[in-house]
């Protein structure tokens, strides 16, 4: 946990140590909170991971220390509020992983069905359609073959490291294109083939759409819109045999339009990257989620007290890249 981060959580919980925090989650009965991962495996070097990645025995370890203080639910209850409302109940938690990733299948569903933990994976779906990787496993390539002041000079940007890059293409589609091009020449990192996405939804989880081409949706005009809440659904319905009723917002943002459209699109609930708890009455297409991230289990819970206890604060706030 960084210090900006332990400082803010001492603040709001005004408590010291992982005992209190644990209380802090006890307390919590009835609150709702969905998490958010992406990769599942060993960090990338230093300097090239702009996906998130989580050791997979980290992972393990968080879901047996969070199993010892919440209820794991899936998606469906915590939107529903279903028996979580209620101040009797220990806090709700629902699992979620989003883009097409590998790991999902490898890694995170045999340890997710270990646990008896329900889990619901936002997916594209794009080799569905003949895409490649996303622009963000693209930029990782260069990374890992150029460094970060390499990279930066092809795309003639400043050399402001991994995450400023990382900013700059995401706010510029010119830039991402750029990127791609740039990495065609490259090995092409790996992507969730259909197959994958079928034996995720065969082995329990709830599969969720995350859009073809995961651009920033209030980037887009209101035509782009409503063609990406819709070019690939249907087809990724058809490949995992389920309707896909839940939405992730690509980069977790989200505004009142999108969130318009996309409840005209259908979808029973959408998800942003605001770092907030569930809570009755909250509009249901533009609802919070956290990303743990690799956090030890004593940092865990003490961020997990405050991600349920407080609203989502600029303070505490971490950037959604994906």
């Amino acid at each position: 946990m960084n210090p900006l981060l332990r400082r803010s959580a001492a603040t709001l919980l005004g408590v010291r140590g992982v005992n209190r925090a644990v209380r802090a989650v006890a307390a919590a009965r009835g609150h709702a909170l969905v998490l958010v991962y992406h990769r599942l495996g060993p960090p990338r070097p230093a300097g090239t991971q702009v996906v998130p990645s989580v050791p997979v025995d980290h992972f393990r370890a968080q879901l047996h220390a969070l199993g010892e203080l919440v209820d794991f639910v899936p998606l469906d209850a915590v939107v529903n509020g279903t028996g979580h409302h209620d101040s009797g109940r220990r806090p709700a938690v629902a699992v979620t992983f989003d883009d097409d990733l590998p790991s999902h299948v490898d890694q995170a569903l045999p340890l997710l069905r270990e646990s008896s933990v329900p889990a619901t994976f936002f997916l594209s779906g794009r080799a569905l359609q003949g895409r490649g990787p996303y622009w963000f496993q693209h930029l990782e390539i260069l990374l890992d073959a150029h460094g970060a002041s390499r990279t930066a000079a092809l795309l003639q940007l400043p050399d402001s490291g991994t995450d400023a890059l990382a900013i700059a293409c995401e706010r510029d589609a010119e830039m991402r294109r750029r990127v791609t091009t740039l990495a065609s020449d490259l090995p092409s990192p790996p992507l969730l083939q259909p197959a994958a996405m079928a034996a995720l939804a065969a082995g329990g989880a709830t599969i969720g759409f995350h859009t073809l081409d995961h651009e920033a949706l209030p980037d887009l005009d209101d035509a782009g819109l409503d063609d990406a809440l819709g070019r690939g659904r249907d087809d990724l319905a058809t490949a995992v045999a389920a309707p896909l009723r839940f939405f992730a917002y690509p980069h977790g943002k989200a505004d009142a339009r999108t969130a318009t459209a996309v409840r005209r699109a259908g979808f029973d609930a959408a998800f942003t990257g605001r770092r907030q708890p569930v809570r009755r009455g909250d509009d249901r297409h533009q609802l919070g989620r956290w990303e743990p991230g690799p956090l030890a289990v004593d940092d865990l819970l003490v961020e997990l007290a405050v991600r349920l206890h407080v609203a989502d604060s600029p303070a505490v706030r971490s950037r959604p890249w994906m």
